[in-house]
């Protein structure tokens, strides 16, 4: 045979990814050993007092990154991006909060109404509207042509009965008071 051989291709590039990943894992290594090594080392001195001789005084000065600015204000950017999106979303919360406490006064008021209305008969729905908005009996018994004692009555009801007690009350003390009078 005096070409090369698939098998032969095949293992010749098996053995050069080998060889590639060992150097590999040693560049590794060699790495984590730098940034270990150095770390021990000023730990070391930091606690133990004793500090090697150096030739010249002062500590060794620290190489600066480049994007050292960009570190430094990156957070304060994140912190900004963070709060105006917490401010947007806060607005937002505030005008739906609006919305809904409109629409729960509507539908608060709608429902007094349909309760009012559930308990009277659909001859005198007008006039239990008319009592709610706060119009005497006279007024509701002349607008709605009924008389003056229905239109007490559906006053009454669509105010609650505490009213109409209360003329009950107010009517026996004038009976009592025109008795004594005689």
């Amino acid at each position: 045979m005096s070409g090369v051989n698939w098998r032969d291709v095949v293992l010749a590039l098996a053995a050069l990814i080998g060889v590639y990943l060992v150097l590999s894992v040693m560049r590794l290594f060699q790495v984590g050993g730098r940034h270990h090594g150095g770390a021990k080392k000023e730990a070391r001195s930091r606690f133990s007092g004793w500090e090697p001789y150096s030739s010249h005084q002062g500590p060794e000065p620290q190489p600066v990154p480049a994007d050292t600015a960009t570190m430094v204000s990156e957070p304060k950017f994140t912190e900004e991006l963070a709060r105006s999106n917490v401010d947007v979303e806060l607005d937002r919360l505030r005008r739906e909060s609006v919305q809904l406490r409109e629409e729960l006064a509507r539908l608060t008021e709608e429902v007094s109404r349909l309760k009012a209305a559930r308990n009277v008969s659909p001859l005198y729905n007008e006039a239990t509207a008319l009592a709610q908005q706060g119009m005497p009996a006279a007024g509701i018994a002349g607008h709605c042509g009924i008389s003056i004692g229905e239109a007490e009555l559906v006053a009454a009801l669509a105010r609650g009965g505490s009213e109409f007690e209360r003329q009950e009350q107010d009517e026996v003390r004038d009976e009592r008071n025109i008795q004594s009078g005689n």
